[in-house]
């Protein structure tokens, strides 16, 4: 029977066991899936994240061929028609029940149908956690740009469960860039120094001998991303 409707174009295989239904009146051979709708549905609990949330939020600066998606089982690329899928595991410190990830995800809908994927903030959050997931700093602050609003007491809460020295400090020095910008109220800023690295640490890829510190969060940041100029400044 599967095979039938293939060849007759009424479905498209994505991945193994996984299909998708053609629209009536469109060509099987040139149609393309929604990679993010098709991503959800390849393991069960799967949440959209990282670079591709930010994509998905509409924030992203480059679209990517990858479709990063948080999901119980092992970590790993599967290659699907017209896209690959990184499943990744849960972030530490984040909040599951029945295996599944529940804490700072929303549903977006794609071709009437519902996508989990990590709220604005939470995305913002593991991104800083996982900076490499973005494409690089500068993938990651060309982002931000583009980013109109946080709730800066859920970036907060996200950033503490994640535990990341590091990060909080990196996520306090672009928050206090942009605190006129964003609307951030004083006290986050002080709740994420108080997260802040007591010594000076490296984070979101600088390297030593290259980076420069980013007053008041002791952190060393790549030079590009210090430098940056923004809004107000």
């Amino acid at each position: 029977m599967l095979a039938q409707h293939l060849q007759a174009g009424n479905i498209k295989r994505v991945a193994r066991g996984v299909f998708a239904s053609v629209p009536k009146h469109a060509d099987a051979r040139k149609w393309s899936v929604d990679r993010f709708l098709a991503a959800s549905r390849l393991r069960r609990g799967a949440v959209i994240a990282y670079h591709s949330a930010i994509e998905l939020h509409g924030s992203a600066y480059t679209e990517g061929y990858e479709v990063q998606v948080i999901a119980p089982g092992e970590p790993g690329v599967l290659e699907a028609a017209g896209f690959s899928c990184r499943f990744i595991k849960p972030p530490r410190g984040i909040a599951r029940r029945g295996g599944e990830v529940k804490d700072g995800v929303t549903v977006v809908d794609r071709m009437g149908l519902d996508v989990r994927v990590t709220t604005v903030e939470r995305t913002i959050a593991d991104l800083f956690d996982r900076y490499e997931l973005a494409g690089g700093a500068d993938e990651l602050f060309n982002s931000l740009d583009l980013v109109a609003r946080v709730d800066a007491a859920a970036l907060v809460r996200h950033m503490r469960a994640l535990g990341n020295a590091a990060a909080a400090g990196a996520l306090g020095f672009w928050l206090e860039r942009e605190q006129k910008r964003l609307g951030i109220p004083d006290t986050a800023l002080r709740q994420l120094h108080a997260m802040a690295p007591r010594q000076a640490r490296y984070a979101l890829g600088a390297r030593p001998g290259e980076g420069r510190t980013a007053k008041g969060w002791n952190v060393i940041l790549p030079v590009d991303v210090v430098e940056r100029r923004f809004e107000g400044l």
